[in-house]
This record gives C-alpha cells, sequence and structure tokens, in this order.
C-alpha cells in the first residue's frame, strides 16, 4: 500500500521543511505518517519473532530483551523496564527460569537483592531473536535507494536524539519527588 508523503509547509514550498511549523507545531499527517512506519515496524518485528525456540510469550520476550539491554539488572529494575510491579516481574523471572533462559543470583553487595542475567539458552534466544528482527528489517530497507536510505537514517537519529531530551525531561521530574 502506498501512502502519500506529509504535506509541504506553507511556509517552505520548496519542500525544505516537509514536517511543517516551527517547533513543537506537527501537522496530522506527519504524525499520522509516523504512526504507520512504527505499527509496520512493530508488526515487521512480531512475525520476525514468530517460530523461535523455545516458545516465548510477547512479555517473556520483552523481558529477555531487557535483562539482555541491562545486563544484569535486579528485579526491580526489571519490574520497572516492564511496567510490572515486583511480585509480577519475579513469577515471570520463575517462568523464564523454569524455559532456561534466565539465572537468578544474590547479588554481592546485598544478598537479599536478586539479580537476573541470561543463560547460555537465553543468550541463544536473544542472538536469533536480533539476527531474525535485523534480517527482516534489511530486506525492507534493501528496497530503498542508498540516497533513502541515508535520509531515513538522518531522521531515525533525529528522532531518537528528541525522544531521549524528552525521557530526560521525565525522568527529572520523576527523581524530583521524595519518598
Amino acid at each position: 500500500m502506498t501512502q502519500r508523503r506529509p504535506r509541504l509547509s506553507a511556509d517552505d514550498p520548496a519542500g525544505e521543511d516537509p514536517a511543517g511549523g516551527g517547533a513543537g507545531e506537527v501537522p496530522d499527517d506527519v504524525t499520522a505518517a509516523v504512526e504507520r512506519v512504527l505499527s509496520a515496524a512493530a508488526l515487521l518485528w512480531s512475525r520476525a519473532d514468530q517460530g523461535l525456540e523455545p516458545a516465548v510469550s510477547p512479555i517473556q520476550l520483552r523481558a529477555v530483551e531487557a535483562i539482555a539491554r541491562f545486563g544484569r539488572p535486579n528485579l526491580g529494575r526489571l519490574a520497572e523496564e516492564l511496567g510490572a510491579i515486583p511480585s509480577s516481574a519475579s513469577r515471570l523471572c520463575d517462568r523464564l527460569e523454569a524455559a532456561g533462559l534466565v539465572v537468578r543470583e544474590n547479588a554481592v553487595a546485598d544478598r537479599r537483592e536478586i539479580i537476573v542475567r541470561l543463560s547460555k539458552q537465553g543468550e541463544r534466544l536473544y542472538s536469533e531473536l536480533t539476527g531474525r528482527r535485523r534480517a527482516a528489517v534489511r530486506e525492507v530497507l534493501a528496497q530503498l535507494s542508498p540516497a533513502s536510505r541515508g535520509r531515513l537514517i538522518d531522521a531515525l537519529t533525529e528522532f531518537d536524539l528528541a525522544r531521549e531530551r524528552q525521557d530526560a525531561g521525565s525522568s527529572e521530574a520523576v527523581g524530583s519527588r521524595t519518598a
């Protein structure tokens, strides 16, 4: 399905600023175009996740990804990353441990703290997942011209930097709370 390009800004008829407007002003069609692409990317990744061995649920995959990203998070950090309460994260780790994907250990500094890491089987699953997703994305990117891929990299990099700035602003507000 071919989608039309976002409309050009009235301020820039030459097409230099397809996002239109100044800072904070984003036309609905630009937002909708990004929404379509993100939805398509999520579907692409979901398809790549199918048929993994051992078979794991989407929340289990999210946990495996979070553990891989953070290395050795404690249960509280994992729960926070998954948007879950610690007891739910603990039960999730029970299932992942039973599947042979994670190992729980006591932290060295505080034996009451539980650290989670991927097992060798969990590392293999994560590696396969990453490889499948990259292959799926690579197939789509191969259909773009080198110039289009360059523009895409620039736009995605800028998008991620904006997200990081937004996250930093959110964490500053959260960090200012007292217990």
